[in-house]
């Protein structure tokens, strides 16, 4: 996606660096190359490295895929 289509506190799909699989996150900041996002879902495969960057993880605007529903089904 390009950078001006993303926006502060929503949800995207992505594939953040050094991860194997695709997460659900939040940006909760924008750089020049790159945002950062806090880990709402993720594939247990991942869960290790997750743990160790305290679920917050680095994706570059071309590995971010699209906006994300992240409702919850039973509120």
């Amino acid at each position: 996606m390009e950078a001006e289509t993303i926006v502060l506190g929503k949800a995207y799909e992505c594939k953040p660096v050094g991860l194997q699989s695709c997460v659900i996150g939040e940006v909760v900041r924008k750089m020049e190359r790159c945002v950062v996002l806090n880990v709402i879902r993720y594939d247990g495969i991942d869960h290790e490295d997750i743990e160790e960057r305290c679920g917050r993880v680095v994706a570059k605007y071309n590995e971010i895929y699209q906006p994300a529903l992240v409702e919850c089904f039973f509120s």
